[in-house]
C-alpha cells in the first residue's frame, strides 16, 4: 500500500509476475486486437488517417479480440479478478479492452458471463463512475442524447 491505497502492480515477487504476465496478455490477445480491428475493418479514423487498410486483417483481429473475450472469461470462472484475488493493472487493461470493444460495436459473446459479471462489478467501483461521469460530461450534447436513446 501506498498513502493507504493498494498497489496495482503487486506486492510480492510472484503477484508482481503475475499482474504483468496477464496485463501484457491483455493488451496482446484483447486490446491490440480490437485496436486492429477499428483500425482495419471499420471505416477507423477515416480515409485521410487510415492510408492503408486490410480487411481481412481486420476480421482476423476481430476474431482474436473475441477469443481474449473467452480466455479471460475462463480467467474468472476462476477468480474474482483477472489477476487474482485482488484488483490490479490486469484489471485495468481488460476494462479498456471492454470500452474499446463497445465503443466499436464489438460484442462480448453471451457465453462470456463470468466476463460480463466481471465487467459489471467493475463498471460498479467508484472510480470507474467518476471516469463515467467525466466522458459524460466532456460529450457534446447532441451525442449524450443519441447515447441515453439507445
Amino acid at each position: 500500500m501506498l498513502d493507504d491505497n493498494p498497489v496495482l502492480t503487486g506486492v510480492t515477487p510472484a503477484e508482481k509476475g503475475v499482474i504483468h504476465m496477464m496485463t501484457k496478455r491483455a493488451e496482446i490477445e484483447f486490446l491490440d486486437a480490437v485496436s486492429v480491428y477499428f483500425h482495419h475493418a471499420t471505416a477507423g479514423l477515416g480515409p485521410e488517417v487510415e492510408l492503408y487498410q486490410n480487411p481481412e486483417w481486420g476480421a482476423k483481429m476481430r476474431e482474436k479480440a473475441i477469443r481474449g473475450m473467452h480466455y479471460f472469461d475462463g480467467v474468472l470462472r476462476s477468480q474474482p479478478y483477472v489477476a487474482g484475488n485482488t484488483f490490479s493493472m490486469a484489471d485495468i487493461a481488460v476494462t479498456g479492452g471492454m470500452i474499446f470493444a463497445a465503443l466499436v460495436n464489438l460484442a462480448v459473446p453471451d457465453e462470456c458471463r463470468a466476463l460480463k459479471a466481471w465487467y459489471a462489478k467493475i463498471q460498479s467501483r467508484p472510480s470507474y463512475q467518476q471516469w463515467q461521469a467525466m466522458v459524460e460530461a466532456g460529450r457534446p450534447a447532441a451525442a449524450a442524447s443519441s447515447q441515453d436513446r439507445a
